[in-house]
């Protein structure tokens, strides 16, 4: 079997050769605000609706390993106690499996309302993550003879392990801007501990800032065109990322343009999207594609993702001062 019509991975070839701490890093949604959850534990409860959200990623559809993921999250509001809860699940399925990485959080969230146009909510997210390796679909160099066959098989068997995890965040609405900051894997845990090595997942870091603006100044029209600019900030150990951009909401409409970069911008991506949202379902459709020093990678480099939210709302009503932080739809 020749090399180039097998997958290949290696991430465990490096790990190896390198006895040293290695770090790990985060996925990150192209639609920051459809998984908002995953963005700030604070966002968890909303005071309108039950929300239950699904989200599925593709990224290098057309490469030998493929990254998909797949999420689900749930939240709800308790407007006596003016709490949220909610959770998250996360499965991140890397090379066809040779990586597999399955998290589920716990988030609880409180809401302080300062102001009748200024309130601030707090949450916490425990978890745990479960990471496990599947060697079969690797090839070692030790494997592959002079002329490009695979020989060998493969003798390393993979491990699995679980650990716990924990993250905290807040966010804060004043009138029609509204922010927030959070931090996942506070106590930066290991992931993997190997004899030659281990791998770390560093301390994230997440700040947002937006506002939605209202073309129209007339009370009845002034939901049906919304101007959306946003810039997210992330930062994880030595990965850096802005994010600027922005959505046009008519009515159930939206459609929305970001640009992400590194902090040597140097190695840009460009995102679209569209979706639809009413009061009971939300359906979301993004499309990244890559430039690097100027030139386009590829469509092997581009990343699909697709988000569908259902809303359930509450027997009874919450009260009008229970208010919920605004956001863009996706």
């Amino acid at each position: 079997m020749r090399v180039s019509k097998k997958r290949t991975l290696f991430f465990f070839s490096f790990i190896m050769l390198f006895p040293q701490y290695s770090f790990g890093q985060d996925l990150t949604f192209s639609q920051f605000y459809s998984n908002q959850l995953y963005l700030n534990p604070a966002f968890a409860g909303n005071p309108h609706f039950k929300r239950l959200n699904l989200t599925y990623r593709n990224q290098w559809l057309q490469g030998n390993t493929p990254y998909a993921t797949y999420g689900l999250s749930y939240d709800k509001f308790f407007p006596k106690s003016r709490s949220g809860f909610g959770f998250i699940l996360i499965n991140d399925v890397q090379g066809h499996g040779a990586i597999n990485r399955a998290s589920m959080d716990l988030i609880y969230s409180h809401t302080v309302q300062v102001a009748y146009n200024f309130q601030l909510k707090g949450g916490l997210q425990f978890g745990g993550v479960y990471k496990s390796q599947n060697a079969s679909n690797l090839i070692f160099p030790d494997m592959i003879d002079h002329t490009g066959n695979v020989v060998g098989d493969v003798n390393f068997a993979g491990q699995s392990k679980f650990f716990p995890d924990l993250a905290a965040g807040v966010a804060a609405q004043w009138d029609v801007f509204y922010g927030g900051i959070s931090a996942h894997h506070l106590a930066e845990p290991i992931e993997v501990d190997i004899e030659a090595a281990k791998v770390k997942v560093p301390r994230k870091y997440t700040a947002y800032l937006g506002c939605d603006l209202s073309v129209y100044k007339r009370y009845i029209l002034r939901n049906t065109l919304i101007i959306s600019p946003n810039i997210i900030y992330i930062k994880q150990g030595d990965f850096h990322q802005i994010n600027i951009g922005g959505q046009l909401i008519r009515n159930e409409l939206a459609v929305g343009i970001w640009l992400k970069e590194n902090k040597s911008f140097n190695s840009s991506t460009f995102m679209v999207l569209a979706g639809y949202q009413n009061e009971s379902y939300r359906i979301g459709y993004s499309y990244d594609f890559s430039l690097l020093y100027g030139g386009f990678r590829g469509i092997k480099t581009s990343t699909h993702e697709v988000t569908f939210g259902m809303n359930f709302k509450y027997k009874v009503k919450a009260r009008k001062k229970n208010r919920h932080i605004i956001n863009p739809k996706f």
